[in-house]
């Protein structure tokens, strides 16, 4: 049998790569603890080849984590499970391997030591590792203190995740660590003192109680500023100002004694340093902005807030301003180039400032823009557009009317500007103003030059189909439902005129350029989806147009086509949503063309069960728009339907898969049972697969009650199935390890709000066909789980408003027999006061339903 180190070298062969990686992932399976010690052996040995010693480490360091949380925990847990002397050899073999002559060899080690102490420092089980690294730091040989101050960096980076987590940190750990980076920092070695600055990023993090010392942060603060001015390494400088960035962001009540110093060395560094320098240092002000609109935020809302507001923007805007407005004058060139860079940075930077200063900062940026317009030079002409679109948000209506109102008939005549950077940053500004201030923006007068400048170089074109999507999706009354539409909008006279200039750009031969053609049908989807009622006589015409357009796509370049169809697909889900049943003339075309569609996905993709997601979301939007009419295309859509539902790896084609389902029920109702079957089996197979994504195994759920209201008492074969599956998921709860895990919190809430509105869909399904003696054995099964969530005080407004729900479907359809049953339980008068205390409208409609029900019924029983 070859040796790890021949298995190692041949996972780097491509002939020899799957052979090799099974044979080690069996030998990981086979023993655990050989594993181990095997990878520890080698990266330990000096007399073996670098790779493989650097790979021995990449797999000692992927055996100890998992970027899935639940397989974190598990592989966390299978490192303690060791025997003592194994995790006593792997610790040895890697710490020596720290100080290999080799860098490679020295990182690897260094991100499995700090895997290792992530793991076992927390709970004190490895009090030697901080030590250990210690020692190293203050070694006389170089290469030994810049390793191990790059461990202190990834260790650093695990304890402040474990830290988010809510594990506590002891103070020595973060002490010891704090003053072995900060002495990095001061090491004379230009090597050493990146590697400890770059440490410093994380080790920040957790040094809360030295930042409440202030002798302590003083040192820390004047490190800092002194690694900023650090002229001998740009690279030194670049890790010191993203450390005051981290401290902008965790210490951001402590600032106010510091910005006399800071203020002026930021700017300084943004006027006269190179460029990669001065983007972190303007950085440090977009931060500050992040905090001070939180802080905003949570006083809006009525919230407390932890920090005091410092009001640092607000103080500096006299300096801050002046220096952001003369920044967007130090464009490279005129090209598009979507390279960051210091003047996008002073834009963005600017456009914060607005939100938090509003209509404070108007005046000052207005008279750079008045100063620069009309410059020879292009860069001060767009430099002042750029600044106008910048500070559209966060200002008042009524401050930026009089200067819109005044600037917008030169705002529109430098469309015409020579320079393409300044057309194309005033489409974007013009947008902006739509986008913040619809009320404001002359739509009549607006519109038609919009589409002449359709014709522009694409760049420009790109950003008008932009700002036409954005008068669309901003007219009054255009975001209500498809049932509220307006009668008419400001748009409307000008539908069909749009509509054409629209689609003459995804004709035009250089419509691949910066993405024209896509943002076109982008505008024309939002152009259909927000029109007036009165717009509608025109969408049929439309409808045929866009077919003829979906068609001739397939001629296209094979390997645009499919980007291709997605646009037009999403112009004929918008045309499909807004004709409603009047779409049915032309369905079959519809459903023709969107099935071609994903046959040619799976031919270019190579993959029988690739789907097109667009074409999915209009077979769904076609069901929903025909109702019962769509069952006789159901024979030739269910096959795909199928594949989207077994397509697990495709996690968003799977999951649109799954919600099509419940789209299928709605429209379809009974005969869906010709395919309940197959479409049953195989979410009961996706349900029971643990490499099923969570979000898929949660909307699973819900289907299940999708197809009971749908197929009715049909639904009676599966009922006990379906019930087990249903009493398996609402068991679910949260490791602790995993409690401060948003993601799984977020699962786990709607996982149960799925499992209590599919009880209630199952209910009404089997009412509807008098079968409701089917579900009084799992009745108290039910109450049973909603007590439980009556008693979570973790429980969302959304599960809590679906137990509210559920409990009340089965009043309803119990009466008397049920409240008889349930007397005044105590789950129930926490349900009800949890509805009459929460501000959501909806829950507290739900509540009071819900106990005018219980009253009914329970005043029935005393009579």
């Amino acid at each position: 049998m070859a040796s790890l180190t021949e298995l190692l070298l041949a996972t780097q062969n491509p002939e020899k790569c799957a052979e090799a990686t099974a044979k080690i992932r069996e030998a990981e399976l086979n023993s655990v603890e050989h594993y181990f010690m095997a990878l520890a052996q080698e990266i330990a040995s000096d007399d073996k080849p670098v790779i493989a010693r650097q790979l021995s480490g990449l797999l000692l360091k992927n055996g100890l984590f998992s970027k899935d949380p639940v397989q974190d925990v598990e592989k966390k847990a299978r490192w303690k499970q060791l025997s003592e002397p194994t995790r006593n050899a792997v610790k040895e073999a890697t710490t020596k391997a720290l100080i290999a002559p080799e860098v490679d060899v020295g990182k690897a080690a260094a991100q499995v030591l700090a895997k290792i102490g992530s793991i076992e420092i927390p709970p004190g089980e490895w009090n030697g590792l901080v030590p250990l690294l210690l020692n190293h730091v203050t070694n006389t040989n170089p290469k030994a203190r810049q390793i191990s101050l790059t461990t202190f960096g990834y260790l650093c980076e695990e304890l402040v995740n474990l830290q988010e987590e809510g594990n506590e940190i002891k103070d020595d750990i973060s002490n010891s660590i704090l003053t072995a980076v900060v002495q990095g920092m001061r090491d004379p070695e230009v090597a050493t003192k990146l590697e400890a600055t770059t440490a410093f990023y994380w080790a920040v993090v957790l040094a809360k109680r030295n930042f409440q010392n202030q002798i302590e942060r003083d040192l820390i603060m004047k490190v800092v500023c002194e690694n900023c001015t650090f002229e001998k390494s740009e690279h030194v400088q670049i890790a010191a100002f993203e450390c005051l960035v981290q401290i902008a962001t965790e210490y951001y009540e402590h600032l106010m004694l510091y910005m006399d110093f800071i203020g002026p060395l930021t700017w300084n560094t943004i006027r006269s340093a190179r460029e990669k320098v001065g983007i972190p240092a303007m950085e440090f002000w977009s931060t500050i902005c992040d905090e001070e609109l939180f802080i905003q935020d949570l006083a809006a809302d009525g919230q407390p807030s932890e920090r005091p507001n410092l009001n640092l923007i607000q103080k500096a805007l006299q300096c801050l301003v002046p220096l952001l407005t003369e920044t967007l004058t130090r464009q490279e060139d005129e090209e598009d180039d979507d390279t960051w860079n210091l003047a996008m940075a002073a834009g963005t930077c600017l456009g914060l400032v607005a939100q938090v200063a509003q209509d404070h900062c108007v005046d000052l940026v207005i008279g750079f823009i008045k100063e620069n317009f009309g410059n020879a030079n292009w860069k001060y002409r767009e430099a002042a557009v750029l600044a106008y679109g910048s500070i559209m948000e966060g200002p008042t209506s009524e401050k930026m009317r009089p200067l819109v109102m005044q600037s917008y008939g030169s705002l529109v005549g430098a469309l015409q500007d020579p320079s393409v950077a300044v057309r194309d940053t005033i489409a974007w500004t013009l947008g902006r103003i739509a986008q913040f201030h619809p009320t404001i923006v002359p739509v009549k007068e607006l519109t038609p030059v919009l589409g002449e400048r359709l014709g522009d170089v694409p760049r420009v074109a790109a950003n008008i189909c932009w700002v036409i999507q954005v008068l669309a999706e901003s007219q009054p009354g255009s975001n209500c439902g498809v049932g509220q539409l307006p009668d008419t909008t400001a748009l409307s006279e000008f539908f069909t005129s749009l509509a054409a200039a629209l689609l003459q750009a995804t004709n035009r031969p250089d419509a691949n350029d910066r993405q024209l053609r896509m943002s076109a049908y982008n505008s024309l989807s939002a152009v259909v989806g927000h029109a007036g009622n009165d717009c509608l006589v025109h969408m049929e015409r439309l409808v045929q147009e866009m077919l003829v357009h979906l068609n001739q796509s397939f001629n296209q370049n094979v390997d645009r086509e499919c980007k291709l169809q997605g646009y037009i697909c999403g112009v004929l889900t918008s045309l499909v949503l807004r004709l409603r049943e009047k779409i049915l003339p032309v369905a079959d075309q519809i459903m023709e063309q969107a099935l071609k569609v994903t046959q040619a996905f799976m031919q270019l993709n190579g993959n029988a069960q690739a789907l097109h997601e667009e074409a999915l979301i209009l077979i769904s939007a076609l069901a929903n728009a025909i109702g019962v009419n769509f069952a006789r295309f159901l024979s030739h859509f269910a096959p795909h339907l199928q594949v989207g539902l077994q397509n697990y790896d495709d996690v968003p084609v799977c999951l649109m898969a799954t919600g099509i389902v419940g789209d299928l029920c709605r429209a379809l109702e009974g005969q869906m049972l010709s395919c309940c079957e197959v479409i049953l089996q195989i979410l009961n197979q996706n349900l029971h697969n643990p490499n099923v994504d969570k979000k898929i195994r949660a909307a699973i759920i819900v289907c299940f009650g999708d197809l009971a209201l749908a197929i009715k008492g049909d639904f009676e074969k599966y009922l006990p199935e379906v019930m087990k599956l249903l009493q398996d998921a609402s068991l679910t709860t949260l490791q602790p390890a995993l409690a401060k895990n948003e993601d799984w919190v977020e699962y786990l809430s709607n996982l149960r709000e799925n499992v209590l509105e599919s009880y209630s869909l199952i209910i009404h399904g089997l009412r509807d066909a008098n079968k409701l003696h089917l579900f009084k054995e799992h009745v108290n099964g039910v109450l049973h789980f909603v007590k439980q969530i009556s008693e979570d005080t973790t429980s969302s407004d959304a599960v809590m408003k679906a137990a509210l729900a559920v409990v009340g479907d089965l009043v309803f359809v119990f009466q008397q027999e049920l409240t008889r049953h349930l007397g005044n339980a105590a789950f129930l008068v926490r349900l009800v006061e949890y509805g009459q205390r929460c501000p959501d409208p909806s829950i507290q409609r739900t509540a009071a339903w819900m106990q005018s029900l219980l009253q009914k019924y329970s005043a029935g029983i005393q009579q």
